[in-house]
């Protein structure tokens, strides 16, 4: 035991003290929090937006009979062209209230006066109405998230509806209240909502994918690399092969798991800080249920051991760095297998595959994951894959041991893994 420590002491030192490690642990930080950020800040301000012109838009019973002139500051106007062709907006004090645009209107008397206000910049955008739906829009550069012509869209298609029924004899709130009648309604999901689920489930998927190839890798490029300096002929001589394996493989682990906390605490303290900008869009991917953490938790770990162990006894079966891409190319392909099928399952937790897939060691790290996030499954099932999992854990940490110490005594070409088990066998 007291061999396994020092070599965990020693491997997470190398982690923590790797200045690569520690850079790509800051910036993916930060790159979470931006993803967040940003958008939070770009659609909630374009959110302010949209709201305040809906609810400039939205008429009560008073604006129906009335329009009411909005006071302006003329210190904080913006300025827009007008062209009336037919005098479709009898009352354009009516008509700003309605848009809820603070702006002063510069009334023109041709198509071609406002493109030259507009190009001049003496006005910010242009409007040429034929009659209230029909209409230009005039604009020098329009950016990305300009809102300002369905502002208006918005406003003429109200002024519109209001004449119409007004002519008709009908009180257009009456008419808007009916409109904005809506059911009422509540979900009962006696199982589990597979829609609700499917975000974070994927989200936890990628994340075990990128945390295992990123990780298994390495762990087989340290063992590959002090096999290659010889410093791995005084580590097996002097140190137990078990303590050695599990120590590096366990190390990889914690530093994984650590880099993984950090990076989806940022993201998720982000989004609490910006939720409001995002209007909650993301609630299905960060509010995971203590189940879905408990079997990401076993279940992810596990299978990552179990892959990690596989990666480090490939590791020292060969001597050179750059044959581990080629060494590990088997596992890999193994997992990817495993990858694809989650990927699949998610549109049906509860079919066969996935079933199957749930009991298979190899694979159960992301079946029974899926099945516990947005399936069905019994509790002796979930004791059943989890034992299972933890045999083959086990069982790989034992034969990564021997191996271990077989292969990393051994130079030359890359051994098979095979006559690797056989000689083995033999001893």
């Amino acid at each position: 035991m007291r061999q396994f420590l020092t070599v965990l002491k020693f491997e997470l030192g190398n982690y923590f003290k790797n200045k690569s490690f520690l850079l790509t642990t800051i910036v993916l930080m930060v790159l979470a929090v931006g993803i967040i950020a940003v958008p939070g800040l770009i659609f909630g301000s374009r959110g302010k937006t949209e709201k305040s012109a809906e609810q400039a838009v939205e008429m009560s019973e008073e604006q129906a009979g009335q329009w009411e002139e909005v006071p302006q500051d003329k210190g904080e106007q913006e300025k827009y062209a007008l062209y009336d062709v037919n005098g479709s907006i009898p009352d354009l004090s009516a008509f700003a209230s309605a848009m809820g645009q603070n702006a002063e209107w510069l009334m023109c008397g041709n198509e071609n006066e406002v493109e030259e206000i507009v190009n001049s910049g003496e006005a910010e955008a242009g409007f040429i109405v034929e009659d209230l739906l029909h209409y230009t829009y005039v604009v020098e550069d329009r950016s990305t998230y300009d809102t300002l012509q369905d502002t208006f869209s918005q406003a003429a298609a109200m002024t519109y509806r209001t004449k119409v029924l007004e002519e008709k004899g009908l009180d257009p709130s009456e008419i808007e209240a009916l409109y904005q009648t809506q059911p009422e309604s509540e979900t009962r999901i006696l199982g589990k909502d597979s829609a609700g689920s499917y975000a974070y489930t994927y989200m936890l998927i990628m994340v075990l994918y990128f945390l295992l190839i990123f990780y298994g890798q390495m762990i087989a490029t340290s063992v590959t690399s002090e096999k290659s300096n010889r410093a791995i002929e005084i580590l097996v001589t002097s140190l137990d092969s078990n303590s050695l394996i599990f120590g590096k493989v366990l190390a990889g682990a914690i530093a994984g798991l650590i880099q993984c906390v950090l990076i989806l605490g940022s993201a998720v303290g982000a989004y609490q800080i910006f939720r409001d900008g995002w209007g909650g869009l993301l609630d299905n991917v960060f509010d995971i249920p203590v189940p879905v953490w408990a079997a990401f938790a076993v279940f992810g770990m596990m299978g990552y051991l179990l892959y990690a162990f596989c990666f480090g006894m490939l590791g020292a079966l060969v001597s050179k760095t750059e044959d581990i891409s080629k060494a590990s190319a088997p596992v890999i392909m193994l997992y990817i297998i495993s990858f694809f099928i989650a990927i699949f399952g998610l549109n049906d937790s509860n079919g066969i595959l996935v079933r199957v897939a749930s009991f298979i060691p190899f694979t159960s790290s992301n079946g029974m994951l899926i099945r516990v996030a947005m399936g069905s499954v019994e509790m002796w099932e979930v004791i059943v894959s989890g034992a299972l999992l933890a045999a083959f854990c086990v069982g790989a940490g034992i034969l990564a041991a021997k191996i271990f110490r077989f292969g990393t005594l051994m130079y030359g070409n890359p051994i098979k893994f095979t006559t690797a088990l056989k000689k083995i066998r033999e001893k």
